[in-house]
């Protein structure tokens, strides 16, 4: 059963990021999620990754682990070190079993998508994510105003 691209709200301000070092599968990430209204940037290596997460912190990153350089762990790893900047959540990408993924990451990505990517379970952890980001969101809000009136 395929799932309408268009029965996924997203917000016209929500940025996500996709690393990936395959050129295909950046250009493929890319079509599907603007097909879904999201807007996409995209980074071939995890240096460039980090750096426009610094420069615009984007509302989700969807990352490929095994990436020359840099690898998508080092990617994760570093974003959630970074305590300047706000919560993202990290979906990873890859052919590697669930179990890898979790003890290489140390459990700091949030989901998983494997290659081949099937459109529907891709959208549906994108959604997932994002559910997930701004339920984060709206607890240190209320946190924050709590804080305040105290």
């Amino acid at each position: 059963m395929s799932t309408s691209w268009s029965n996924f709200n997203s917000l016209p301000s929500t940025t996500i990021l996709v690393v990936d070092d395959s050129p295909d599968i950046l250009f493929l990430v890319e079509a599907i999620l603007q097909g879904a209204g999201y807007h996409v940037k995209c980074a071939e290596n995890g240096y460039i990754a980090l750096d426009q997460v610094k420069d615009s912190p984007p509302d989700l990153v969807i990352v490929d682990v095994m990436m020359p350089g840099l690898s998508g762990y080092d990617v994760i790893q570093r974003i959630c070190q970074n305590s300047e900047l706000p919560f993202i959540p990290i979906l990873v990408m890859t052919a590697c079993s669930f179990f890898e993924v979790k003890q290489e990451s140390k459990g700091e990505a949030n989901g998983v998508i494997y290659k081949p990517i099937d459109i529907d379970e891709l959208l549906n952890q994108v959604n997932m994510m994002l559910k997930i980001k701004q339920k984060k969101t709206e607890h240190q809000r209320c946190s924050t105003f709590r804080e305040k009136s105290a």
